[in-house]
């Protein structure tokens, strides 16, 4: 499979089936913090990165035999989706396949677009991102494409939670000296109580970020993080988890996960360990891989992770 991947486990949404429709780090924005590595197909610009046959198809042959294994269908994955001009009609086609809740993860810099939104309104939770208050500090951390203005995404999420029947749950990206002062949080409270989602989700950089700098914020800060926004849902720390792979194919299934979900080293020796593959044979082939330049390592606090370096969807 090109575009399914998963079910992954999330700490959100519980065992979720991805859907990606974008080449590998296509985004309107070039976050610090990213986990996926620096933007590469920098563009605000709606198209079918792909023939929207071959990912109906690749849908309805998944669920037709798939039914049962997952809590959501998620859209989410190497870029953002809602860049994906006919994502309307890959979500239609997602609800006539099944009777499983359908998601949306995105940076939330397009919900002001109508066709995005009709689009949108189709699914029943969308949890889109919000890391600033202000433009000033929107621009240091998402470094966004040049045609998006900070307050116009504001006013989009602020039109789009009004309309929307389901779930709206923002998500905030927390950093040691960037948006962790007092004055950024209660800024970002500020708009957060303007909008109203139905949740929020703080989280902080536990993967290697894009930039060296970005650190994970000082615990008397995060201790005070619930008193601030009161009623937060989760702090992101270190999962463990099942993510499902279809083949006994090492490689290909490592590459469709990690090139989305940079994972720890003892994640994917837990998730690929089995009778005919030890932990030995494992560790072997990640460092073939790497030694291919195909992925590579990095060390982040405690923890080594291993990501996508040059695998790229055909």
């Amino acid at each position: 499979m090109e575009y399914i991947y998963g079910p992954v486990a999330s700490r959100r949404l519980g065992q979720s089936l991805g859907i990606d429709p974008l080449p590998s780090k296509t985004c309107n924005y070039q976050c610090i913090y990213c986990q996926l590595g620096k933007t590469t197909n920098f563009t605000n610009t709606r198209r079918n990165f792909f023939p929207k046959e071959e990912i109906i198809l690749e849908i309805e042959t998944y669920l037709s035999k798939n039914a049962h294994n997952f809590d959501y269908v998620t859209f989410v994955g190497s870029g953002e989706p809602t860049l994906y001009k006919d994502l309307k009609k890959l979500i239609t086609t997602v609800r006539d396949n099944t009777n499983k809740p359908i998601c949306v993860i995105t940076n939330g810099s397009l919900l002001n677009n109508k066709e995005i939104q009709e689009a949108l309104f189709l699914t029943d939770a969308v949890l889109p991102s919000l890391d600033a208050g202000y433009k000033k500090s929107f621009i240091t951390i998402n470094r966004p494409h040049p045609s998006l203005e900070f307050w116009d995404i504001v006013d989009g999420f602020k039109e789009f939670k009004n309309r929307y029947k389901g779930k709206f749950w923002i998500e905030i990206m927390l950093m040691k000296g960037i948006n962790d002062s007092m004055n950024e949080l209660l800024k970002i409270k500020k708009l957060l109580n303007s909008i109203n989602p139905d949740r929020i989700d703080l989280n902080i950089p536990i993967r290697p970020p894009v930039e060296n700098y970005v650190k994970i914020p000082r615990k008397e800060i995060i201790n005070l993080l619930d008193d601030i926004f009161g009623g937060i849902h989760a702090i992101n720390f270190p999962e463990s988890g099942d993510f499902e792979y279809h083949s006994d194919d090492f490689n290909r299934e490592l590459i469709k996960i990690i090139e989305r979900h940079p994972l720890r080293e003892e994640q994917i020796i837990e998730t690929f360990k089995s009778k005919t593959l030890g932990k030995n044979e494992i560790l072997y082939s990640l460092h073939n891989l790497e030694s291919e330049r195909i992925i590579e390592h990095k060390d982040y606090g405690k923890n080594r992770f291993w990501s996508l370096k040059k695998y790229k969807k055909k």
